[in-house]
């Protein structure tokens, strides 16, 4: 295909997956002559670059308020350009703007076509025969086409030989988060008076943390550390002293860190089953990769790609609140859009007796699975369950 003529949307997705998937030399997007940030286009430059090396892109502004004035201005740039192998893309834009290009088409004589991106085809319009299936798209694409980038992850994801000996160890905290409360605290404050880089930990058994309160570690769960690999050299004196040694730097932010344990179960699961794709844990993004300054935004625990539609998940090793559900709501809209899903892990008992924090979950249409889900055998089933039926579709009616 020679040329493929777009209309410029707010979600990302409009804007990427019929040039992706049908690969024209060059692409024309008509949008709002009210919008002023043009950066977007280079983000979608960008993103479109790195999947059809050479690609051409023009953008072109239109007043949205009359559809004879749209029609006659695509008429123009198609004359110019020429009718030979191109297509319209009735998709994106608004209500106006698709009428217009209807017009437009038709009297062209163009391809009109419409991307499904919830049944995941391309079809011609007029008889609705498909033109192409739609190709699987990355997180990359995602963050390129929205103008990001990613800047490094807050914690680094486990090599697989991990996996086993993580799930056990966070299934052990799970049903000791009291004990794992003060032992992570204590574990904290102890390595807070060393290096970065020192896996060497001494320190007396009582100790008091800088809000005064006294603090002393669960012997129990520095034993199951040490036999699971995470710790080394460990030697209690009850009541008295306690020295041991992390078996690594991942290790040691593992360890100070109370609610990563939650983020790792949740990644593995995911990585496990092997029906998702770009999996990752921890992804700090950037929200302007033009700006020439890395600011990192929210932190967001696991994203995943399921079937071309991006996966964000919330973990929350407490019961989740109306903050923690905006939060998730708000960085999905950012960089998804409206096909994304959002996922909520809380180890708490939310849906088992439908607290009002589920049922405001319901209605941003954000799934929650809580700590009956997590401690099931079937856990990555649950899951890839929850995905997999999370109808977008149906959201449509929701009123978030």
């Amino acid at each position: 295909m020679e040329l493929l003529i777009e209309f410029y949307d707010k979600d990302v997705l409009k804007n990427i997956v019929a040039p992706l998937t049908l690969q024209p030399k060059k692409v024309i997007y008509f949008y709002d002559s009210s919008m002023q940030d043009m950066l977007v286009f280079a983000s979608l430059k960008k993103c479109l670059e790195r999947n059809i090396p050479g690609i051409k892109l023009e953008h072109y502004p239109i007043g949205i308020s009359s559809v004879d004035k749209i029609s006659r201005q695509i008429t123009r740039v198609v004359d110019r350009h020429g009718t030979s192998e191109c297509a319209l893309d009735l998709t994106g834009g608004s209500e106006l703007m698709l009428l217009a290009g209807f017009k437009a088409g038709s009297k062209l004589n163009l391809p009109l076509l419409h991307t499904d991106l919830v049944n995941k085809r391309i079809t011609d319009l007029t008889d609705d025969s498909l033109i192409a299936k739609i190709v699987p798209l990355t997180l990359e694409d995602f963050v390129d086409a929205k103008g990001a980038c990613f800047v490094g992850e807050s914690h680094r994801p486990p090599s697989k030989e991990r996996f086993a000996a993580i799930q056990e160890m966070a299934r052990f905290l799970f049903e000791r988060l009291f004990q794992w409360k003060y032992t992570c605290s204590f574990i904290q404050t102890v390595a807070a008076k060393t290096l970065p880089h020192e896996l060497f930990m001494e320190s007396k058994w009582n100790i008091h943390m800088k809000n005064g309160k006294a603090i002393y570690p669960d012997s129990e769960i520095l034993e199951k550390f040490q036999e699971l690999g995470f710790m080394q050299g460990l030697q209690i004196q009850e009541g008295k002293q306690v020295q041991f040694a992390f078996s690594s730097i991942e290790d040691r932010q593992y360890c100070i860190s109370f609610g990563v344990w939650l983020e790792l179960y949740v990644y593995i699961a995911a990585a496990q089953c092997g029906v998702f794709n770009d999996v990752k844990l921890g992804t700090m993004i950037d929200w302007n990769a033009f700006d020439n300054i890395t600011v990192a935004g929210n932190e967001i625990d696991v994203i995943l790609m399921d079937e071309s539609l991006p996966v964000f998940i919330s973990c929350k090793l407490r019961e989740a609140d109306t903050a923690a559900l905006n939060e998730l709501l708000i960085a999905k809209k950012r960089l998804g859009g409206w096909f994304s899903k959002g996922i909520i892990v809380t180890y708490s008992k939310e849906k088992k007796i439908q607290t009002g924090t589920y049922k405001r979950a319901q209605e941003l249409g954000l799934e929650l699975l809580d700590a009956t889900d997590i401690m099931a055998e079937d856990f990555g089933q649950r899951l890839v369950k929850t995905i997999r039926e999370h109808d977008l579709v149906s959201l449509k009616w929701k009123k978030i």
